[in-house]
């Protein structure tokens, strides 16, 4: 009998926070609410508000919560397989939703355009990755390739691979881009060291490379604009849009 009660305590209100949000939208719940909210479709009967406060008190807040990775939400007790599924499959929805909704064929000549292009490939991503958005000659992006991929502060990159998928490309320029999970959107020397030798890597298939942007979060760094991205030109004829000299 306690259980039936119990059971028509969670399905009144979860009817009540559904009605809720239906008037009101998702933006008028609290961080735990949304969780609680978002945990009916992986929990059908049970209360999952104790669940969502555990969640929040374990990341710190609603944003680590989704951004964290399925091993790390199993950690939290009461959290199985398919709520840690349903939490990085939203956030997974969420990156896709952002790529597509991209004017993909807009040109990428002006740092602003290129920073708002790329920046929904690292949305809730926590560990670093480096991109390269290979263009035509109109920078209009062709392809993304994801060069390396590795924890926070640190990528391997595969040059033989890279060279290869490029060379398969019409590319004639590029733009590299890696977010800094932890840290400033700012180039550090290893960025500086990486830029010049995958600029080395791609010369003698005439691909440049013309601005290298860090993200951070909301932030932003472009290489080209901090005067910062290597001055390479082994090969006579290719211009470097960095130095304009």
């Amino acid at each position: 009998m306690a259980e039936n009660k119990d059971g028509s305590l969670h399905e009144k209100h979860r009817a009540r926070m559904k009605a809720r949000v239906a008037r009101d939208g998702l933006e008028s719940l609290a961080e735990h609410e949304a969780l609680e909210y978002l945990l009916f479709l992986a929990i059908p009967r049970a209360d999952t508000n104790e669940l969502a406060h555990r969640l929040i008190q374990h990341f710190g807040d609603f944003c680590k919560v989704m951004e964290a990775e399925p091993q790390e939400l199993k950690q939290v007790k009461g959290i199985g397989d398919k709520s840690a599924q349903l939490i990085c499959t939203v956030m997974g929805f969420c990156r896709y939703y952002s790529l597509k909704k991209r004017k993909s064929r807009a040109a990428l000549d002006k740092t602003e355009q290129a920073v708002e292009y790329v920046k929904p490939l690292f949305l809730g991503q926590q560990n670093e990755l480096l991109y390269l958005v290979l263009l035509d000659d109109k920078c209009r992006p062709l392809q993304e390739l994801r060069v390396a991929e590795g924890v926070p502060n640190r990528v391997h990159i595969d040059t033989r691979k890279l060279l290869r998928d490029v060379a398969r490309t019409n590319a004639t320029c590029g733009i590299l881009a890696h977010n800094h999970p932890t840290g400033l959107a700012l180039p550090s020397e290893a960025d500086v060291i990486a830029t010049l030798g995958i600029m080395q890597t791609l010369d003698p298939i005439g691909v440049r490379i013309i601005d290298h942007l860090i993200i951070a979060g909301e932030d932003a760094c472009s290489m080209l604009q901090r005067g910062c991205l290597p001055d390479f030109r082994a090969t006579p004829g290719i211009l470097n849009a960095a130095s304009g000299r």
